[in-house]
């Protein structure tokens, strides 16, 4: 048998063990090429106590790197909830990576996307948030330079958004609701005006809010349009789209 098969096999019981905290769900091996001695051996492998304890470190290591990456999730779901969540997560999603950010991004899709928790105030749109972020630091942290965004921009350049931007909206103002997300303090009410923000990775913090021009231009270049469709949107396009450009939000097709 291949050395990278019993590797494989190992990895997929703890994975499936770790997230059932039970030896009940048998492991399916039909893919790889194991003798019957060596099924055997992995079969008996679940009741010992080195294996427990690498599934419990596995399981551990995953909750740890949540509740590093996710805060602002976190706490707007509230101590209970949160709890209830990491608990769902953890026992239906296999482990997709020991790095932190693929880890973040699957637990906030499950949130957002999960009606029990997406029906809490602001959740899905802090879910959102957050995931935004920490594809923007990625891309931040990749990125060797960043466009100034002080040069003319040609009217026949194609703008797109940047891979890692993201445009989204809030129900609340965004320095009231974050704040009483990092200082533990109730969320202010959903209102049905929405704050636009802008998540890019040339901002100094990542994300600001976003001008009503900028929301509109940024939304309207999703089709990848050119500077001269877009002069009729706003009074000042090119000033604005300088600014998207210079934040990373926007990058030029040509």
């Amino acid at each position: 048998m291949p050395l990278s098969d019993l590797q494989i096999a190992l990895g997929m019981m703890v994975t499936t063990q770790s997230a059932t905290h039970s030896h009940d769900g048998a492991t399916n091996f039909d893919n790889l090429s194991l003798t019957a001695a060596e099924r055997d051996w992995l079969d008996q492998l679940q009741d010992t106590p080195g294996f427990n304890v690498t599934c419990y470190i596995q399981r551990w290591w995953r909750e740890t790197k949540l509740n590093w990456t996710t805060r602002l999730t976190l706490a707007a779901l509230g101590p209970e909830q949160a709890d209830a969540a990491l608990k769902a997560y953890l026992e239906t999603t296999p482990c997709p990576s020991l790095f932190f950010t693929p880890e973040a991004l699957g637990f906030l899709d499950f949130v957002s996307g999960t009606g029990k928790w997406a029906e809490s105030p602001h959740l899905v749109e802090i879910a959102r948030f957050e995931r935004a972020l920490l594809i923007a630091k990625e891309a931040a942290q990749q990125s060797a330079g960043r466009q100034s965004g002080d040069n003319e921009l040609p009217s026949c350049a194609r703008l797109s958004p940047h891979p890692a931007a993201a445009l989204l909206e809030f129900a609340a103002p965004a320095a009231e609701l974050l704040g009483a997300l990092v200082g533990g303090r109730p969320l202010p009410p959903a209102t049905a005006k929405r704050f636009p923000i802008l998540i890019a990775p040339g901002l100094a913090y990542l994300w600001r809010p976003a001008s009503a021009d900028e929301a509109r231009l940024f939304t309207r270049c999703q089709n990848a349009v050119s500077i001269e469709d877009l002069r009729a949107l706003v009074p000042d396009p090119a000033t604005t789209l300088r600014r998207l450009l210079s934040a990373g939000a926007l990058q030029s097709m040509d």
